[in-house]
């Protein structure tokens, strides 16, 4: 038993892992949000990306603006989507 200079005992090894995994700092915190936040804005500009690629090949293969466009916004929703889906996979958001 190992006692602390405070003379109580340590705490056992699975209750300082949870201790430390289940209390965390406003740092801690701040860049857990940081990193949401930048995650999400990471989807969104992948959407945009892929919309706009999406639009412009439209506009090449056929006439009239309808048709693009909903090619761009069906594209930014998938890819927005899938993106944030990713994301949550892995662990970035959640």
């Amino acid at each position: 038993m190992t006692v602390h200079s405070e003379g109580q005992p340590a705490p056992a090894a699975d209750s300082a892992l949870a201790h430390t995994a289940g209390a965390s700092s406003p740092t801690q915190q701040a860049r857990s949000t940081t990193v949401r936040v930048l995650a999400v804005l990471l989807a969104v500009m992948t959407g945009i990306a892929a919309a706009l690629v999406a639009f412009i090949a439209g506009t090449h293969l056929v006439e009239g603006a309808a048709q693009p466009i909903v090619w761009g916004a069906t594209t930014f929703i998938a890819t927005t989507g899938l993106v944030i889906l990713l994301e949550e996979k892995t662990g970035l958001i959640g």
